[in-house]
């Protein structure tokens, strides 16, 4: 095996780390000791050859193995801590493929058993009631969604259970399929199963939607969105399709949006609108109840959808949904193998028709399914994991796969942040493509980004308790909470009104028995007039005069927070598209003003919350970027 050294540079860099960690290790157990160099033995570039690298990472592994087996787990996660900053330093030097392969393969396997010791370190002399656990302690109660009823609410009920039946109960079919698991993650991530119903809202169940917005997955997620949260997006894998991980995202999302406002309402329109937007609308508009604020139309319409889709869901019966023919739960093996995985192989291998493989994995965006740290987890049907081992056992072998991909470079991107993105070497990456001092990485540029596995895929080694094995692991993530707030929203006396022709405020508040003041302070308008399609907040009975308890309750909860103010960059991008509106004049068709802005009807609807393509005379709309 051809010996690699680390560059003097790459040592200075990590100097300090090393002789850190090998201090709070000093209290190795002594084979470890014994396969280790000394601190001082560390410092020396001609002792961080690669040989010498791999052969502790064996013997620390399983010196580590034995300590955890024993009952040491303090000494157990000590013990893989100086192999594993050996290793990260190794891999920054220029090595050969069999050799980056291999420490690769050390690295997963000692950071799995070292994560499985930690979680036994923090699980360690408590009851099984959890009642001395501070996750438990220290964690907001759960609660389930308190389900709310007003007039918009029960508009969306009567939808779905007439013109809209045939939708629901599409949705209803196609969510047999996979509700029992989506309840099973949230369960699991301690959130509410309610939550579930979002995906009817969302994308129907469909795991392959996209919206006009590029939001995908059966939670919706945008890219950006998406790789906040720990998902992977690349021209390989799309994990916003996958059921699983995508609900363990949304799940830590809204966990995420409850810790913010306290309250599921508010939570859930900040899903649809984002927390920024609902935070500014708070404080600008000086309520927490989501019922009584003015946000965009599809916000508006997004809770009462949700709260209607809850209502029929609980009592289908009730609602005339009793023959529905659920789809069959989805069933399944998880297997782990080393290398990329071509699909196709895999299900010759175990039997099975291919697209029940791609339907198990529909993440997977070609045929292949590239390896994550030298690992692709993938699900087969069921029972079928086992014949594919045996047959691996037996001396049969499953093809190595070469993917190949173009990637065109974006405003921004760096040669580390895109090999970062598809998990290969950034400095092969620059290799391959001819980028140096010379040949800068340049905007618009083509690279071929490939991701091979030359050996035959075996099954992967994965230490007992490495959340990583599991189709459903999703890296954690640290977000920082903008706001807390305690709202309290109150659906019961409040509705929303659309301005018809001929209707005056004056005729408006006759109807609901208010005055055309009311209507103007809970709508924060500055005139009386009001055009037709005008949204306006309604509040009937109790709700229509709050007692000043109430109301000062609120205010200090208002006054209690700042919301997070936007980017110079967001603000001059809002400016900018505020700017992009056009006044419809006589004779122009929806149609025809998306062709000559150059985009599409459904974004035009989409942007300016269009049910219809009718417009009129005089009718401002904003043109999307």
């Amino acid at each position: 095996m051809p010996v690699r050294t680390l560059s003097p540079l790459c040592l200075a860099v990590t100097l300090t780390v090393v002789s850190a960690s090998w201090c709070a290790a000093s209290d190795l157990t002594a084979p470890l000791v014994a396969a280790l160099p000394a601190p001082a033995a560390l410092l020396q570039p001609d002792s961080l050859d690669a040989a010498t690298v791999i052969r502790n990472a064996r013997s620390a592994y399983e010196t580590t193995w034995s300590q955890r087996n024993a009952g040491e787990l303090a000494q157990a996660v000590k013990t893989a801590e100086v192999p594993l900053l050996q290793i990260e330093a190794m891999l920054a030097s220029d090595l050969d493929a069999t050799t980056r392969r291999d420490l690769l393969e050390l690295k997963n396997k000692l950071q799995g058993l070292r994560d499985a010791a930690r979680h036994d370190v923090e699980r360690k002399d408590v009851p099984d009631d959890g009642s001395n656990d501070p996750q438990v302690l220290n964690a907001p109660a759960v609660e389930n969604v308190r389900l709310q009823y007003n007039a918009d609410v029960y508009r969306h009920i009567e939808f779905f259970t007439g013109a809209g039946r045939s939708t629901f109960e599409r949705w209803l079919r196609r969510s047999g399929r996979y509700i029992k698991l989506f309840r099973e993650v949230l369960h699991r991530e301690g959130m509410p199963p309610d939550l579930v119903h979002l995906v009817f809202v969302e994308s129907g169940f469909n795991v392959h939607a996209r919206s006009v917005s590029a939001a995908v997955g059966p939670w919706q997620f945008l890219r950006s969105t998406a790789r906040l949260w720990g998902l992977t997006v690349n021209q390989w894998v799309d994990e916003r399709r996958d059921p699983e991980k995508s609900t363990v995202a949304a799940a830590r999302y809204l966990r995420h949006l409850y810790s913010i406002f306290g309250d599921w309402p508010l939570a859930l329109a900040s899903y649809n609108a984002g927390e920024g937007t609902v935070l500014r609308a708070i404080k600008r508009q000086g309520t927490t109840n989501y019922w009584d604020l003015k946000l965009p139309r599809q916000t508006e319409e997004y809770v009462p959808q949700f709260m209607a889709v809850l209502a029929i869901s609980r009592e289908p019966e009730k609602y005339g949904f009793t023959e529905v023919h659920f789809e069959e739960p989805i069933d399944f093996d998880e297997l782990a193998l080393k290398g990329a995985v071509d699909l196709r192989a895999v299900a010759r291998m175990a039997e099975c028709p291919y697209e029940e493989l791609r339907n198990l994995n529909p993440a997977v965006r070609g045929s292949a399914a590239p390896a994550r740290d030298g690992v692709t987890m993938i699900r087969v049907p069921e029972g079928k994991a086992e014949v594919i081992l045996a047959r691996l056992e037996s001396g049969e072998t499953l093809p190595s796969t070469d993917l190949t991909v173009q990637h065109r470079v974006r405003r921004g991107e760096t040669l580390s942040g895109i090999a970062a993105q598809y998990h290969v070497d950034a400095p092969r990456l620059a290799r391959e493509n001819g980028i140096g001092r010379t040949r800068p990485l340049q905007r618009g540029m083509v690279l071929s980004i490939r991701s091979r596995g030359k050996a035959p895929v075996m099954p992967a080694e994965i230490a007992p308790g490495d959340p990583r094995a599991s189709t459903a692991y999703v890296p954690e993530r640290n977000i920082r909470v903008p706001a807390s707030l305690d709202g309290e929203s109150d659906a019961e006396g409040r509705m929303t009104h659309t301005v018809r022709r001929g209707e005056t405020l004056a005729s408006i508040a006759a109807k609901y028995g208010v005055t055309s003041g009311d209507i103007r302070r809970w709508n924060r308008l500055g005139t009386s007039v009001v055009r037709r399609g005008t949204r306006l907040k309604i509040r009937t009975g109790d709700s229509a005069m709050p007692s000043p308890e109430v109301l000062a309750a609120d205010s200090v909860k208002v006054a209690s927070f700042e919301p997070p103010r936007a980017s110079k960059k967001a603000r001059a991008r809002s400016t900018a598209a505020a700017k992009r509106v056009v006044i419809v004049k006589t004779g122009e068709t929806l149609g025809g003003i998306a062709s000559r802005h150059g985009t599409t009807v459904a974004k035009l609807k989409a942007a300016n919350g269009l049910s219809s393509t009718r417009i009129r005379a005089g009718q401002r709309l904003r043109i999307p970027a």
